[in-house]
């Protein structure tokens, strides 16, 4: 992978790899998410809403660790963006990792609905 030379705000070097594994993080702590969201769905058809505020705190923890790197991806990114010496095909690859990245985030957001909307059926139930 190349070299991405002085892009850090301290002077130091970052490479490729270390953006390419920050983005494979945040991937995968999203599928985890999505992961998540769908047992969240399936509890809340069970109504089981005890089950339901336990994942609700494993997502929340998930939602910490998602913040942080994305924080610290969005600063390295604006550095590549203008950078004239980061190669088309670490661009490329930087592009494809945050396509899937989107797409997850767009399907959690839809599960997400579905929960909600579900939540909301189970409240109307009670009154």
């Amino acid at each position: 992978m190349p070299r991405i030379p002085e892009i850090g705000k301290r002077g130091e070097t970052l490479n490729g790899t270390q953006i390419l594994n920050a983005l494979e993080r945040e991937r995968t702590l999203l599928r985890e998410f999505r992961r998540l969201s769908e047992q969240q769905l399936v509890l809340m058809e069970s109504e089981n809403l005890e089950a339901v505020n336990r994942l609700l705190d494993q997502r929340e923890d998930l939602m910490l660790e998602l913040s942080a790197v994305e924080a610290t991806l969005g600063t390295w990114i604006e550095q590549i963006r203008s950078n004239p010496k980061i190669s088309s095909a670490v661009l490329r690859e930087l592009r494809t990792i945050n396509d899937d990245i989107v797409q997850l985030a767009n399907q959690v957001v839809e599960i997400d609905e579905k929960s909600h909307s579900r939540l909301d059926q189970l409240k109307f139930r009670k009154r």
